[in-house]
């Protein structure tokens, strides 16, 4: 279920006090900020959910209190909501612009590989083991960008902290696989600096993986990945309005047109706020002459608040759940991966056999 304007407590009421609950927040946060240099490749993200684990597994007591609970909750939800928003000032068109046409193939077929894949393991019947909830979370954070695809879409999959930690974590654990070793096994198939960008661009899931991978490809490859990558988040538009479709109730057949348009506008009503927030948030990046300096200081807080969220989200389960249920996910989400590299490369090596 969506998180509507209703379920919004910022302006309803004060946000949930707690010293404690807060300064801890802070510790983690600024714990993985500490660490990230130490860890290259963990991202701000992953590290920021795993020092929350272990601080609420080790030390589990305060939790159970209710106003410590409360800023665990709100930050869940509300943190990540805003968030989101946030997310849309990063979606700049202009990127795409820089993208040679023969490569943007490349780039969908990643997106639609990971996302067609959760989808079928959503619906088997059969042979399965995976949650339909969390097979839905890894194709989104495979196909776009990571951490904030997942908590962009969490809401509208109704998941709980246990399976966003699981995607978190599986996610984070494949992008740095792959920024350790798709470089190297690029180069070992014979592929030039170009080729091995589009394959940076079209797979890593965050943005700080294919900017590391891609750091000694020279300055066009390197811009040419990023452009891949930033046109992927530009997907994550219409990925949110495809799962949106889906939790919502289907429209009436055999309708009259007055019915029609009552369906069509109970639809648009049920579109969660935060989704309509990070579409305005996109389209005034690209349409208004934001400040360089206004949409640096937007990008720093949307970084830092899906931090804190992910932190409350670690602080808030227990790693047996994360474990019993990253054990069925495990294999599903580095198929997922396996295949979306065996599709870009074949559409490298179709591009080959053309030229």
């Amino acid at each position: 279920m969506g998180l509507y304007l209703r379920d919004v407590k910022i302006l309803e009421r004060p946000i949930p006090s707690s010293p404690f609950a807060w300064a801890a927040l802070a510790v983690v946060t600024l714990g993985s900020v500490f660490l990230s240099p130490y860890l290259p490749g963990w991202g701000n993200g992953m590290l920021c959910l795993l020092l929350g684990m272990g601080l609420g597994n080790l030390w589990s007591g305060p939790w159970q209190k209710p106003r410590n609970a409360a800023v665990l909750r709100w930050n869940e939800k509300n943190m990540l909501a805003w968030a989101t928003i946030l997310l849309g000032f990063e979606l700049h068109v202009h990127f795409l612009a820089s993208i040679p046409l023969m490569y943007i193939p490349a780039l969908f077929l990643s997106v639609l590989g990971a996302v067609l894949i959760g989808e079928w393991l959503t619906r088997r019947k059969k042979g399965t083991t995976v949650d339909p909830t969390q097979a839905r979370l890894l194709g989104a954070g495979n196909a776009i960008c990571g951490n904030s695809a997942i908590a962009a879409v969490q809401p509208l999959l109704g998941a709980g902290p246990a399976q966003i930690a699981v995607s978190v974590t599986l996610i984070n654990t494949l992008g740095l696989l792959g920024t350790l070793f798709l470089g190297p096994g690029a180069r070992f198939l014979g592929l030039n600096v170009t080729d091995q960008a589009v394959l940076m661009g079209s797979l890593l899931q965050s943005v700080g993986h294919v900017s590391a991978a891609a750091s000694g490809l020279g300055e066009a490859p390197a811009l040419l990945a990023m452009s891949l990558k930033m046109g992927r988040i530009l997907l994550l538009i219409p990925l949110l309005l495809w799962f949106q479709s889906l939790s919502s109730a289907p429209l009436k057949t055999n309708s009259t047109p007055e019915s029609t348009d009552s369906n069509l506008r109970s639809l648009i009503r049920e579109i969660p706020f935060y989704v309509w927030g990070f579409v305005l948030c996109a389209l005034a990046t690209n349409l208004l002459p934001l400040p360089d300096v206004f949409l640096d200081v937007i990008k720093s807080l949307t970084q830092w608040m899906l931090w804190i969220a992910l932190a409350a989200i670690g602080m808030n389960i227990r790693v047996q759940t994360v474990l019993s249920q990253g054990r069925d996910a495990f294999v599903p989400a580095l198929g997922m991966f396996v295949i979306q590299i065996l599709l870009v490369l074949g559409w490298l090596v179709f591009l080959k056999f053309l030229s």
